[in-house]
């Protein structure tokens, strides 16, 4: 879906974009080819024009980061059809629902790898780091308005300036509503039986349980339970992305 937007040229929303699919123009190489463009005014077709060849070239060196600045963040999810290959789906839980909490445990999941640190073992900007490493772009879910933003603010040094497709909101683009649990069983994934019932309050008190007592099923629990989170991440995005492409396919062929 990448090739398909215009919204990395210059004075072209999410309206004008649908004029210029409506026109017959549908990628980029149809912009380049053409001398005119339908709601693009002449003199800026020029500047689109390089703003689009840029994209070209950024797209074949694997640049995502590079794309991503050409992006509104509402089009960030347009980048996960070129690099799923590359992502890393992030999880965290934490010891309050505040921004301000205390990160207990962080799993990233990626191709070749699930790596879960907890706080006192093996939690640190270092380790955070080390497991993202090599990835093109991050995904969540509500982790634009609380994973990463907790994370910034416990680990200052930790970059997480990767292109981010967020599926709360991915989601909502295509009718769904409601937490992840709910996104999980409308898209058919079935929790383990030892972890069912487990939502982020439980997932606090879980945490004060090892903190308090030394209790080790509540931190295998824990674990198990953020593991779940992450790893369910990647079959919402495959599921979801297909249905976002699906949903503006309409507008462009």
């Amino acid at each position: 879906m990448i090739r398909h937007t215009f919204r990395i040229a210059p004075s072209v929303g999410m309206k004008k974009e649908r004029y210029i699919w409506e026109s017959g123009v549908r990628d980029w190489d149809d912009f380049l080819a053409s001398s005119s463009v339908c709601a693009v005014p002449d003199y800026r077709k020029r500047e689109c024009d390089l703003a689009i060849s840029k994209a070209c070239e950024l797209l074949d060196d694997g640049d995502a980061a590079g794309l991503n600045g050409l992006l509104p963040k509402s089009e960030q999810w347009r980048l996960f059809g070129e690099f799923r290959e590359k992502a890393a789906y992030l999880d965290i839980e934490t010891d309050g629902l505040e921004r301000d909490s205390l990160v207990t445990v962080v799993t990233v999941h990626t191709d070749k790898d699930t790596v879960t640190l907890v706080q006192g073992r093996d939690l640190d900007a270092g380790a955070v780091a080390d497991a993202l490493e090599g990835a093109s772009m991050l995904v969540t879910f509500n982790g634009s308005c609380f994973d990463l933003p907790v994370l910034r603010e416990s680990f200052p040094t930790l970059d997480l300036g990767l292109p981010h497709l967020d599926l709360r909101f991915a989601s909502r683009k295509v009718g769904y509503r409601g937490g992840l649990k709910n996104l999980e069983a409308e898209v058919g994934i079935a929790r383990d039986e030892g972890i069912q019932g487990v939502d982020g309050l439980e997932a606090v008190r879980l945490w004060k349980r090892w903190c308090g007592r030394g209790d080790k099923d509540s931190l295998e629990k824990l674990t198990e339970y953020n593991r779940a989170d992450t790893v369910n991440l990647k079959r919402v995005a495959d599921t979801i992305y297909p249905r976002l492409v699906k949903e503006y396919a309409g507008y462009i062929w």
